[in-house]
């Protein structure tokens, strides 16, 4: 992503000239649609010609994986409430904290989080690794590591054999790197970049083609020795249920990729990448053939360049009649943000009671998307534990909010999540290039209590804001400024889509008392949206892997849960850990 008037590519008039023609070639192609509102719609690619037919697929939930997930869990015991999964409910953690659960949901409490859950009637499961004890991995150990997680994919305690085919992906590996700052003020580095652990994934397929959406998602987290330290699978049995015929020609197709963007193109110009042929799993009761296609929206500034890279989304169109809702990327789900007002000082930094406040922050007059993923996030989060969490803001953002007025909003809830465009340490507020936010013109002392406020743990969905040692040796950028007591920063340090989910399965680690990092990476590097590997232009024109997931803690408080909100100091020592490309 480039900022306004940072030079890594042509000139202005050089791309003018170019886009002109490009444009002409285009129209002559009809290639190119004019929006009735002045955006520009271009197909760089074609629908590919349907089969005759193909399978729906029923769904049904597989029993919760609880003797696997006992048998992985039981090397780590020694910091454990139990080496077993036995109702969350009755541990000690949740009944001091007073939070009840369903009794089907089961797991396991290490010190102050919860380490693993399943859910006995859906089926869904979690393991989430213990950051601040594991021991590194040798570089060179992680396709032998890797290994291990074949044997667990294959087995039926953890993917029942159906009517869909598994492949697993190429393992991933987690590094980490500290910065410390010393009595004087000065930050060095305390530790170069060390592998910690090995992500693998496991992509579904039915007739050949890949499955997308929020259900279908498996993960294996493998460290040192080949241990299993952490595990997500949402993953139901399908079963083939009838065959159906294609409901739309390739005009018809394109006609609804259109029809979605309609509300884009009133003040962007869209280009269509990609159309395939896919499955779609809302984590409901069919696996059902779509057409899958992928989109970047350039927004029409009056002239200016944008100040954050292109919108990225991910649309379906159904294959034939859709036997449950697909997304559609003109649509907002749930309710929308408030203008943000000044409340009571009193009411902000004080509770009658013990609940974590929230704070939700949308970019203005941008993509349903944004809206959508912040909603998914609330309505995860409060269904997991609907009287811990206090819905405290849910605006529009605007500059003020977390620079001149931050103790009023971000600094005064506990948990806050923007939904924004990002680059480096950076952020806008009004579509991809107005009101931006750099971080490093955050006031001293910053966020978090031991900077007049409350904030704990700031979730980034946006693309980049987050870089690594990998992107830049300077990646501790201003966050020492920013730690105030703060505890842990999630994001990504690479471009993402807009739409990607990750809200919904994130917000459900959290609300079940997760470890606020780990959790992150379980939760993307779960995600069907970035399983086929897409690339894309990143900071500097630098072309990375999307989706990949970052995160700046206070070191030695990676492991906490939301619950700890508790003062402290500013941080004098900052872990990073990131997916390199």
């Amino acid at each position: 992503m480039r900022r306004a008037g940072e030079a890594c590519g042509p000139s202005d008039l050089q791309r003018s000239r170019c886009c002109s023609v490009i444009i002409a070639v285009l129209a002559s192609l009809n290639l190119l649609t004019q929006a009735s509102q002045g955006g520009s719609l271009t197909f760089n690619a074609s629908v590919p010609n349907p089969p005759a037919e193909l399978p729906v697929l029923s769904l049904t939930p597989q029993a919760a994986p609880v003797n696997l997930m006992n048998r992985l869990i039981a090397p780590t015991a020694a910091n454990l409430s139990s080496a077993k999964l036995s109702p969350l409910s009755e541990t000690p953690l949740l009944q001091k904290s007073k939070i009840k659960l369903p009794e089907e949901v089961v797991g396991v409490v290490e010190n102050d989080h919860v380490k693993a859950w399943a859910n006995l009637r859906t089926g869904d499961a979690e393991i989430y690794p213990t950051l601040t004890t594991t021991k590194p991995i040798s570089p060179l150990a992680a396709s032998s590591l890797a290994l291990r997680s074949h044997e667990i994919f294959t087995s039926s305690e953890f993917i029942a054999p159906d009517d869909t085919r598994v492949v697993i992906d190429r393992a991933k590996v987690l590094e980490g790197a500290t910065y410390v700052r010393d009595a004087a003020g000065g930050v060095h580095p305390e530790k170069a970049a060390i592998p910690y652990y090995v992500y693998v994934s496991a992509r579904r397929f039915v007739a050949g083609l890949p499955v997308e959406g929020p259900g279908s998602r498996a993960l294996l987290t493998i460290s040192s020795g080949g241990v299993v330290e952490g595990l997500t699978r949402s993953w139901k049995t399908a079963k083939t249920l009838n065959t159906v015929h294609p409901l739309s020609n390739a005009q018809q197709v394109r006609d609804e990729i259109t029809r979605q963007l309609q509300p884009v193109l009133k003040g962007a110009d869209a280009v269509v990448d990609s159309i395939s042929l896919a499955y779609y799993d809302g984590n409901g009761a069919f696996l059902q053939p779509v057409y899958r296609f992928t989109v970047h929206v350039h927004s029409q500034t009056g002239g200016t360049s944008s100040t954050t890279t292109d919108n990225f989304l991910i649309g379906y169109v159904p294959f034939a009649k859709a036997l449950e809702p697909l997304p559609s990327l003109d649509t907002s789900g749930g309710t929308p943000p408030k203008a943000p007002v000044l409340p009571p000082k009193n009411s902000i930094l004080f509770n009658a009671s013990f609940t974590i406040s929230v704070g939700r922050y949308v970019v203005r007059n941008d993509d349903p998307g944004w809206v959508n993923d912040a909603n998914a996030f609330w309505n995860s989060l409060s269904s997991a534990n609907p009287y811990l969490f206090s819905n405290s803001q849910y605006y529009w953002a605007y500059p003020y909010e977390f620079t001149t007025q931050k103790d009023f909003f971000v600094n005064s809830v506990n948990l806050a999540l923007n939904e924004v465009h990002g680059d480096w340490w950076y952020f806008t507020t009004y579509q991809n290039w107005g009101d931006g936010v750099s971080l490093w013109n955050i006031p001293y002392p910053g966020y978090g209590p031991s900077a007049n406020g409350r904030l704990a743990d700031w979730v980034l969905h946006s693309c980049e804001m987050v870089p690594s040692p990998e992107d830049t040796a300077g990646w501790v950028g201003p966050w020492f400024t920013i730690f105030g007591g703060m505890r842990n920063v999630v994001g990504y340090r690479t471009i993402m889509y807009i739409n990607d989910g990750a809200g919904g399965p994130y917000g459900a680690s959290l609300g079940s008392l997760a470890p606020v990092v780990s959790s992150w990476f379980n939760d993307v590097m779960s995600l069907n949206d970035y399983s086929g590997h897409p690339t894309s232009a990143a900071h500097g024109g630098i072309v990375r892997p999307m989706g990949r997931p970052s995160a700046v803690s206070m070191s030695g408080h990676e492991n906490d849960s939301v619950l700890a909100v508790s003062w402290l100091p500013r941080a004098t020592s900052l872990t990073i850990y990131w997916i390199p490309d």
